[in-house]
């Protein structure tokens, strides 16, 4: 079938359903409207009322993942405001970067389950959201703007905090899914979870697997080039006891692993190969008392990375961390969360570097207060980071926020915001080939205010000014001969402050139990448009989702990217790159007593030529169909 004609097929598809759906009134749901109200947990570390936060927090739920069955984490987070992830509409297993407010992948901290995951051995030794499958996480929480303070080095300008399924009955329960799309695609998944008496489990694998297309752009060539396909797999156990009321045993053992094929460069083919993988293994006991509990959080993580091409090597890291806290409600207003967080990195580069050679430790002493008493809630926090290498450094953030009650159905919120950061230099930027122990941690201040409204309990909405500064930024320079030819590089502190500034506008409005609709505008510049390049001015996106049938679901999104400014180093000159929108469609039909969901979804649907990375392919209009059993 010709994209012309899967084209026509879908949108007869949309017509056909719009038709059913205006036919059917008579089968419409009853079901009451589900409110908007919603906790969050990254902005403080527990469960607080998201009106009641003072920091910017979007969160990606367990329905909104469901509607979004085919696509992958990344896809998912690139249409959250304040975030561009660069390689996401490659092919499959392209390499990923991740820019959050401006930032880069080392200014964000990655968290599965409240861990911090990261690679020891990679340039920024952030993780790799290519290991992780999206059908293995129950919802996606991202806070924008930096809160070191709690979280420690690598949360300058943002938390990616995922949250992974988990055992939620009793008996046994389960579910398997099966999808299958463009370019040769399946993905099958499976869990199997339960409760009896004091014990829980769950048990969860994921296999996917794709043909792919080439990675380099064949556009300059006379033959094309040949397909990049990927597979992944994943396997998880998560068990819990609880030896009584007021303490729990729980434990994970997870292994991520994933091989891709890549191109040799910007519109070079070549028959490379890397392979990643990642083992880890936690115990966490907690300890609950009438006013709060203590919690003792162990992480040992392995992870081994493969490059097979004209220039091999391989890199194994490891990372043990320790998080001792406390949690305690002093009286009806005041929360305080406390505690001492240990980690140690070291990585190993085949005949060039052993684990001995490049281990490094952070112990860090943290602490902060949350207050909520008649519509005035005030987070402010302090974290003194110890570390080997370089001297103590005492960060901190303050965050008040307002609820006003304008009416029983009116809401008004006010927030402001002030967080300092302290990232300090990463085993490969002071060890490698290309390292400096010379360098000296980078320093950011974030603030940010801005202002919610919530009306009915229906509609939202959100809207936020920041600024960030960056300090002694870390970053690489070339080295060139007399001639003109690159001799190496090294890493180095600049001289110059780099900054910031943007605004975010998001809304949500439940019209219905059966219609909702949402958008979101963002934009962000730089002072030093040359610290900018691949980063947007401006992103915009909205989203329409119909449940006019019993049991069915239809969503339509459209997402804009901006024009970018990149750096072309074979030419050594500036390139602007277009803005492109995609549209999206997808619909899922529950049967069975809602035992089987079928599902499908054409990505986009218009067949928008675009380039995303420079020199590399993008994927035009795309399909993916599947079905899952719940039991």
């Amino acid at each position: 079938m010709n994209k012309k004609s899967l084209l026509i097929g879908c949108l007869a598809l949309i017509g056909a359903s719009i038709s059913a759906q205006t036919e059917t009134n008579n089968l419409l749901d009853s079901t009451k409207v589900n409110l908007l109200e919603e906790a969050v947990v990254s902005g403080t570390r527990f469960k607080i009322p998201i009106e009641k936060s003072g920091k910017t927090i979007y969160k990606i739920s367990a329905k909104e993942i469901e509607n979004n069955a085919g696509k992958t984490v990344v896809d998912l987070l690139n249409e959250v405001p304040g975030i561009q992830m660069e390689g996401n509409f490659g092919s499959p297993g392209t390499n990923i970067s991740l820019y959050q407010r401006g930032g880069r992948n080392k200014n964000t901290l990655i968290l599965i389950d409240g861990i911090p995951l990261n690679d020891p051995s990679g340039i920024n030794s952030s993780y790799d959201l290519r290991l992780l499958s999206l059908n293995a996480i129950e919802s996606i929480e991202v806070l924008n703007g930096g809160l070191s303070s709690l979280y420690g080095t690598g949360a300058s300008s943002g938390v990616i905090s995922i949250t992974l399924k988990k055992s939620v009955k009793d008996d046994v329960n389960g579910s398997v899914d099966l999808n299958y799309g463009s370019y040769n695609t399946v993905v099958t998944s499976g869990n199997i979870n339960g409760k009896s008496n004091n014990f829980d489990y769950m048990v969860s694998a994921n296999y996917s697997t794709s043909d792919g297309f080439s990675s380099a752009s064949d556009e300059n060539s006379p033959t094309p080039f040949e397909d990049d396909g990927f597979n992944q797999k994943n396997a998880l156990a998560k068990i819990g006891y609880a030896f009584n009321s007021k303490f729990k045993l729980d434990g994970i053992v997870a292994f991520d692993d994933f091989e891709s094929d890549y191109d040799g460069g910007v519109f070079v083919d070549q028959d490379n190969q890397t392979k990643g993988d990642m083992l880890r293994f936690g115990l966490t006991p907690t300890f609950k008392y009438d006013k709060g509990s203590i919690q003792l959080t162990s992480m040992f993580i392995t992870n081994n990375r493969e490059f097979i091409s004209l220039y091999p090597t391989s890199y194994q890291g490891k990372n043990l961390q320790l998080d001792l806290n406390q949690k305690h409600k002093f009286n009806t207003v005041i929360t305080g969360l406390w505690g001492v967080n240990s980690q140690t990195f070291s990585y190993k580069q085949k005949d060039v570097l052993d684990f001995d050679d490049t281990e490094f430790s952070l112990l860090d002493a943290y602490g902060s207060l949350f207050y909520d008493n008649k519509g005035l809630n005030i987070h402010v926090g302090g974290r003194l980071n110890t570390h080997s290498v370089y001297d103590s450094k005492f960060i901190y953030n303050v965050n008040p926020s307002y609820l006003f009650k304008i009416s029983d159905n009116t809401k008004f919120k006010v927030l402001a915001s002030a967080a300092t950061s302290y990232i300090t230099p990463t085993g490969y930027q002071l060890y490698s080939n290309y390292g400096n122990t010379d360098l000296q941690p980078e320093e950011s201040f974030n603030l940010e205010f801005g202002g919610s409204l919530y009306l009915n309990q229906k509609f939202t909405l959100n809207a936020v000014y920041f600024n960030r500064k960056e300090e002694s930024a870390i970053d690489f320079v070339s080295i060139f001969d007399s001639s003109g030819n690159w001799t190496g590089g090294e890493y180095i502190n600049l001289d110059a402050t780099r900054d910031v500034t943007g605004f975010e506008v998001d809304f949500s409005y439940l019209i219905s139990e059966k219609a909702t609709i949402a958008g979101n505008y963002s934009h962000a510049e730089a002072d030093d448009p040359t610290t900018f390049y691949r980063i947007p001015n401006d992103k915009f996106g909205a989203s329409v989702s119909l449940s006019m049938i019993k049991n069915n679901t239809i969503t339509a999104k459209y997402n804009y990217t901006g024009s970018r400014t990149i750096f072309d180093y074979s030419s050594y000159s500036e390139l602007e790159l277009d803005s492109f929108g995609l549209f999206d469609l997808y619909v899922q039909q529950k049967i069975f007593n809602k035992k089987v969901t079928a599902y499908g979804a054409v990505n986009n649907l218009l067949d928008t030529d675009f380039v995303s990375v420079y020199g590399f392919t993008t994927r035009g209009i795309n399909f993916n169909i599947g079905a899952s059993y719940n039991f």
